[in-house]
């Protein structure tokens, strides 16, 4: 590994350097680990000395906090239950001088101490089932650990249950302990008065929390069922997506840390690019709007560093690798640099330019592995293989540029369909709750509203009808629901074909926004958006481009049937030298489709070549660029190769005749056709009974006659005609004969007549002369 002088670097210094890590690690895997914590993955066997002070303290406050909580409300609930704790059976100290209304009133007295029993129950058991919600992520996640550690990455799937959890368990233990403490309770008789069989007031509220446990049930399940949703569809949809964002990303920071290590911000290399990676939206010198930070540094305020001071201060027991409150490090850099394509170009020319070698023109793994140093050799590769989209082994300025840009449109379309599906989750999740509250709703009211027992049957009428009519709007919900949740043919970004059922024509569509009942496209012909429903999509065929890899294009050619095979294969070898050039790699792979699809009418040849772009069509500008790139040299080949379409009628390769005669020749063949023999006499003597000329005729020798010698010419061309009739019948016989003496079976071939019956016409027109 030699001194190699890189692009931004003074050429007469070839001093050496690698970046200060001597010990191999694998940066991909460490930055996908999150910030030290107390909330997600840390533990304290993770921290030393102040960190584990630091991670003790926030469980302790925050554990106390908890405790204060619940105190503050429950031992105001508790001091009722202490001043009215007698429970014993009232009724056993009944006697003969016990008035009503001294049993009356100590049962009143029984009464509000076991309301606040209640009550204290309620609050105890909604904090008991909290906490249940809040353990229960990390039980699984140390059970899945030893039992099935490929379902531990679940554990976060109970973190979102924790409020129906907490509802179900509260729901629960109201109707269970209002039951046994109220309801149920034989010390209990405040209702003495009553009749037995009488509904009472504990009776409906024991009734309404028996439905409000019914609707906590359904209420658990709704939300398991948006949980799954929501995990199928970001599992399908964006998985792929994410992690080779993160990868991206993890190689833009390790390769911008080495720049920034061999040519620190502000050495005056590369200022331009360090100014647009700076600014948070990547503007120019030339902004059209004042930001509040220019006016802050005009004062000599650096907002850079007070953040930065504050994010040491707020993470002082934290990990260095932590960009909580850090403008400056390299997370947030490449943050805001991916978030603007002029300030992820200006990223990645700044990385290319500190990296190349100088007199290269292309960046190459052992590029990296220089920079990094020799006990980062395996790691460097790993970088360049994920720059290195194309496989081409190296990776131009232009090229780089490319790449860092679309990863950052990739990353904010990503963003996008996360926020567009969880719009729609939220959308069904609210719906879902509003039906389910809307039938339990009634259920109630149904129940202890006589006035609705009245109008049951007429409301259920109206209810049916109202189903007839917005059951169209309904089904349109619902065909949105499956086809955005369940079908998912498209994400946000994504370049898209769509076919009607039977049809070969298809509209190329890019996703722009989607929601449940319709999506929002823009077409790649015009430019003009598109609303399509949703509804209407499930009946169509979608290709999607964008999801499909490299793709492949072909073309239809319609050649002469006298194409030699040299010149096809000629035509073939100029083809894949251009496919497999060092100049094309990054655009083509190098197999070759070229094959003959069919034969049309034996006059030309279907010939169909298929090669294989290197990258996807997602990008419309570079897929033409590289379409008319082959077509022009599949142009330049045909031309100096010299292969022709088929001719046209008329060419010398296709000859054709065509025999012109006067109107009067046509009505002679005409009549005589349909067995009219004084049809050519008729016409003679028509034309000289009228005193006007007889047509005059050209034979197909081109010899001119009159009308006074028709009837002779008539006479020749008639004896010509049977002469030749004979002539072909006789060597009909000959050839049968000849065919015959061989052995052959097949019907003999019909002799040219034309070519006898113009030597017998000639023969007659000179005999005329």
């Amino acid at each position: 590994m030699g001194g190699s002088t890189r692009k931004g670097q003074d050429p007469s210094s070839t001093t050496t350097t690698f970046l200060p890590i001597p010990q191999p690690t694998n940066s991909l895997e460490e930055n996908n680990k999150p910030p030290y914590g107390p909330d997600d993955n840390a533990s304290p066997d993770q921290a030393t000395g102040s960190q584990y002070s630091v991670y003790a303290m926030n469980h302790l406050l925050w554990s106390a906090r908890y405790i204060a909580v619940i105190l503050v409300v429950g031992i105001p609930l508790a001091i009722p239950i202490i001043i009215f704790r007698k429970d014993s059976d009232i009724l056993a100290n009944v006697d003969d001088t016990t008035t009503v209304e001294s049993v009356e009133r100590r049962q009143y007295r029984q009464l509000v101490f076991y309301l606040f029993a209640w009550f204290e129950t309620c609050w105890l058991g909604f904090w008991v089932s909290d906490v249940i919600g809040l353990g229960l992520p990390y039980v699984f996640r140390f059970v899945a650990r030893y039992v099935n550690p490929a379902h531990q990455r679940y554990w976060r799937v109970f973190r979102v249950l924790h409020r129906p959890i907490t509802i179900i368990g509260l729901v629960v233990t109201a109707y269970i302990s209002f039951t046994f403490l109220i309801n149920g309770n034989e010390l209990l008789v405040v209702n003495f008065k009553e009749n037995e069989d009488a509904f009472g007031w504990d009776d409906a509220i024991d009734d309404v929390l028996e439905q409000c446990t019914l609707w906590g049930a359904f209420y658990l399940v709704e939300k398991l069922m948006i949980v799954y949703i929501t995990v199928h569809y970001h599992y399908r949809s964006n998985l792929t997506r994410i992690e080779h964002s993160k990868e991206m990303q993890n190689t833009l920071m390790t390769l911008y840390d080495a720049s920034v290590y061999l040519y620190p911000v502000g050495s005056g290399q590369f200022d331009d690019e360090d100014f647009i990676i700076r600014n948070a939206t990547g503007a120019e010198h030339g902004e059209h709007r004042v930001r509040a930070t220019s006016y802050l540094s005009r004062l000599g305020i650096d907002t850079y560093g007070m953040t930065h001071f504050f994010g040491n201060f707020m993470t002082a027991g934290a990990p260095t690798r932590s960009h909580w409150l850090r403008p400056a490090s390299t997370y947030a850099v490449v943050e805001r640099a991916l978030a603007n394509p002029k300030s992820a170009a200006a990223l990645a020319k700044r990385i290319w330019m500190s990296l190349v070698v100088v007199g290269n023109e292309s960046l190459r793994a052992e590029d990296i592995a220089e920079v990094l140093g020799p006990f980062r050799r395996e790691e460097a590769h790993n970088l360049f293989k994920v720059l290195d989209e194309n496989e081409s082994g190296d990776i131009q300025l232009d090229e780089m540029i490319w790449t860092v840009v679309e990863a950052g449109r990739v990353r904010h379309a990503i963003f996008q369909n996360m926020h567009d599906i969880d719009h729609c989750i939220n959308t069904f999740d609210w719906v879902a709750l509003a039906m389910l509250a809307a039938v339990m709703v009634f259920f109630i009211l149904v129940l202890y509203v006589p006035t609705i027992k009245t109008i049951q049957q007429t409301a259920s009428l109206i209810i049916v009808g109202l189903s007839f009519a917005v059951g169209r709007t309904f089904n349109h919900f619902l065909t949105g629901c499956v086809f955005v949740f369940f079908d998912h043919p498209f994400d946000i970004g994504d370049r898209v074909e769509v076919f009607n059922m039977a049809a070969t024509q298809s509209v190329s569509l890019i996703v722009k926004r989607q929601s449940l009942l319709y999506t929002v496209f823009r077409r790649i012909d015009n430019f003009s958006d598109i609303q399509i429903a949703n509804e209407r999509l499930s009946q169509k065929r979608i290709e999607n481009v964008t999801r499909s890899g490299f793709n492949r294009q072909s073309v239809t050619m319609l050649i002469d049937f006298r194409t030699t095979f040299k010149d096809l294969m000629a035509l073939r070898k100029e083809l894949e030298d251009f496919l497999k050039h060092p100049d094309n790699k990054r655009d083509y792979q190098p197999g070759l489709g070229f094959s003959i699809v069919n034969v049309h009418e034996l006059n030309r040849m279907e010939l169909k070549c298929a090669f294989n772009h290197k990258g996807n069509w997602s990008v419309e500008p570079l897929r033409a660029a590289r379409s008319m790139k082959f077509m022009c040299k599949l142009v330049s080949a045909i031309r100096r190769i010299q292969i022709g379409n088929p001719p046209p009628i008329g060419d010398e390769r296709r000859p054709n005749y065509t025999v012109m005669m006067s109107n009067g020749e046509q009505e002679r063949k005409m009549g005589r056709k349909h067995g009219d023999d004084d049809g050519g006499d008729g016409i003679v003597d028509k034309a000289k009974a009228e005193g006007k000329p007889a047509d005059v005729v050209f034979d197909i020798a081109g010899a001119q006659h009159d009308g006074q010698e028709q009837e002779k010419t008539k006479a020749q061309f008639e004896e010509a005609e049977r002469m030749a009739r004979q002539a072909a019948r006789e060597e009909a016989e000959l050839a049968a004969e000849e065919q015959a003496i061989v052995g052959l079976t097949k019907v003999p071939p019909v002799p040219a007549k034309n070519k006898a019956k113009q030597e017998a016409q000639q023969d007659a027109v000179e005999s005329n002369k």
